[in-house]
């Protein structure tokens, strides 16, 4: 208890000095604790998979978001090999820029209800026999164009009018939601769509492939496709960061060694009358765990404040940063990782010379 009071003391006294290496210390956590939040954000909006069903689309395509197009044909030869539902959907992203870009999908009005989890929030759910240029948006996609229903949105130049704003937990809170008629219309595709759902279970199953270049899929792999895609520009962010955090363990090495140093007579003192070397780690893992925790503190602050005033928008896509337990907790890891090493290399320096003598310095 002693050396506890005598590590913060010396801390306090040195307050200017402590305040910049917490800055040193956050800044680095902050950036971790960023990366990992915006990470799990994306995580939690593009993985997951319905088991129920499986997707019928192009080869080597995000078939659920982007890229895949299936003549009618493979709807009819689906049937023909026994599946009991052959559901056709369209999966676009629209728009003259990634500023104005809009997800679109295409659905079946008389069956969409039955397989896509979503909750209205306002407004109404598009019925079987609405009239054209009808829509849906998602929460995340009204708030980001301010729209509410009664509203118009333009999609590919043509206006529709929303009649209900729902939220979903997946990327679909970005979407906008029109009738497949509507959608292959205004992409200029005839009776083509994007992807076929099928029930799970029956004459397919995962891994299956047709003739023409054709797959399938879970209902989800595209999101997870599209994660496996932006998973190493987050590895790159995280060496970075891990960068950062080696340069500020250093740091604090650095500086707890030197305030050691200031304090080597009355640290001799201690060791004179029986306070033995581990008195020295527990001295300076106390000062470097306090700048630590406030740093972790100081990061967490930022983190949160950056994550609730930005969100990552392109090609109609967003990503908003998520604070849970596990992002804690690996923040909290990476800021223990830089407080043993910042404690124990100048603890195990200076346990290295005999304190006693120094009782003889001047």
């Amino acid at each position: 208890m002693i050396i506890f009071r005598f590590a913060l003391r010396e801390l306090i006294h040195q307050f200017r000095l402590v305040f910049f290496m917490v800055l040193a210390v956050g800044i680095p956590l902050m950036s971790f604790f960023t990366i990992e939040a915006y990470h799990a954000g994306l995580v939690a909006r593009y993985s997951g998979d319905d088991r129920n069903f499986l997707v019928v689309q192009l080869s080597g395509s995000f078939g659920e978001i982007v890229g895949s197009r299936l003549p009618a044909q493979v709807g009819a030869d689906l049937r023909s090999a026994g599946a009991s539902v052959v559901i056709p959907e369209i999966h676009a992203i629209v728009g003259s820029s990634s500023e104005n870009a809009v997800m679109l999908r295409g659905i079946p009005l008389e069956t969409y209800s039955s397989f896509e989890n979503y909750k209205l929030v306002t407004g109404r759910a598009l019925i079987e026999g609405d009239q054209p240029r009808l829509a849906m948006i998602g929460s995340r996609l009204a708030g980001l164009r301010k729209l509410i229903c009664g509203d118009t949105i333009q999609i590919r130049g043509r206006d529709f009018k929303i009649v209900g704003v729902f939220d979903a937990d997946t990327y679909a809170g970005n979407e906008a939601w029109i009738s497949l008629p509507d959608a292959q219309a205004l992409l200029g595709w005839g009776a083509d769509v994007s992807t076929y759902l099928i029930p799970d279970g029956e004459t397919f199953k995962e891994g299956d492939t047709l003739p023409g270049g054709i797959s399938i899929v879970k209902k989800g792999a595209s999101g997870a496709a599209l994660l496996a895609e932006w998973q190493p520009v987050f590895n790159l962010l995280l060496v970075v960061t891990s960068t950062l955090g080696v340069a500020a363990a250093v740091g604090l090495a650095s500086i707890l060694w030197r305030l050691a140093w200031l304090q080597r007579r009355e640290m001799a003192i201690l060791r004179s009358i029986g306070f033995g070397k581990a008195s020295m780690v527990v001295y300076l893992f106390a000062q470097g765990a306090a700048i630590s925790l406030l740093g972790f503190l100081v990061a967490g602050l930022g983190s949160l404040a950056i994550g609730l005033l930005t969100e990552f928008n392109a090609s109609g896509v967003s990503i908003n940063a998520v604070t849970n337990a596990s992002v804690i907790l690996s923040s909290l890891i990476f800021a223990t990782c830089i407080t043993l090493v910042g404690s124990f290399v100048p603890a195990w320096w200076l346990n290295r010379l005999n304190l006693v003598e120094l009782l003889k310095s001047k």
